[in-house]
């Protein structure tokens, strides 16, 4: 269980430049919740997974991981359970090393590292069976450097490692944006299986009001630092594109130069 309890952050506290990013915001996820983020352009929703993820500093408020106060956890310290990827495929990978290199690392996160990058037999057949499930013949280049690899295979490898020991908390800084539209919507498939076989709680940050409806359990609808609204159950099953854009007008405020609408 995620909970995140007034929570504030602001940038250049005492300076001409302040500027609060996230505003007393607070909600709570249970085990295995998938929610998306939507909101406009400095909604605050990049800045809310960075503070979960430990590399933006809270002002004040507390972030709880199942009980756990990580609200000032240093940021290496919350990767031993928190996986992430980001917008550009280019980062979380190695691009020098193969795939094999790339899973083995990943595999060795909150283990004992072993000497030498070579993997066992055993670790051997667990990646290429991985790979294999991603559907994109990756399970065939295991010796391939990772910078070989397309846009779309290489964010797929990134969500595998970020996955392979399953994580407590999965953050995905809009993770399909750089990719054309049916590459994205492979990764998306893909990402919906791997959470849902693995029950792992996760926030994904969209702009896609589209895959912000479609995909997980519950969505958070971001405006200023804070949260507009929380679309669960039946009202987010009803929930149209232009349900949406409404429900920001009425706040005054507009997704048409951020949102993409399928």
């Amino acid at each position: 269980m995620l909970e995140i309890s007034h929570l504030t952050v602001t940038f250049n506290q005492g300076t001409v430049n302040e500027k609060k990013a996230i505003d007393d915001l607070s909600f709570t996820l249970n085990d295995s919740d998938f929610v998306t983020i939507i909101g406009s352009n400095g909604a605050g929703k990049s800045t809310l997974l960075g503070a979960i993820a430990g590399n933006v500093e809270v002002s004040s408020g507390t972030i709880l991981n199942n009980g756990f106060d990580m609200t000032h956890e240093a940021e290496h310290k919350r990767a031993q359970y928190i996986g992430r990827l980001y917008q550009d495929p280019l980062k979380g990978t190695a691009p020098h090393m193969t795939i094999e290199e790339n899973l083995e690392l990943a595999y060795s996160r909150g283990r004992r590292m072993r000497l030498g990058l070579g993997s066992r037999k055993e670790d051997e057949k667990l990646f290429v069976k991985a790979c294999a499930k991603l559907g994109l013949g990756l399970e065939d280049r295991m010796k391939s450097e990772v910078g070989l690899l397309s846009g779309g295979q290489r964010q797929a490898l990134t969500l595998l490692m970020a996955t392979l020991q399953t994580p407590e908390l999965l953050l995905l800084d809009e993770h399909t944006a750089a990719l054309d539209p049916v590459t994205s919507d492979k990764i998306m498939g893909i990402t919906q299986n791997i959470v849902k076989e693995h029950g792992i709680t996760t926030l994904m940050v969209t702009h896609n009001v589209e895959n912000a409806l479609r995909y997980g359990n519950k969505t958070l609808v971001m405006s200023q630092g804070k949260i507009l609204k929380i679309l669960e159950k039946e009202e987010r099953k009803n929930m149209t594109i232009t349900d949406v854009m409404k429900l920001y007008n009425s706040a005054g405020d507009s997704l048409s130069d951020t949102a993409v609408l399928g």
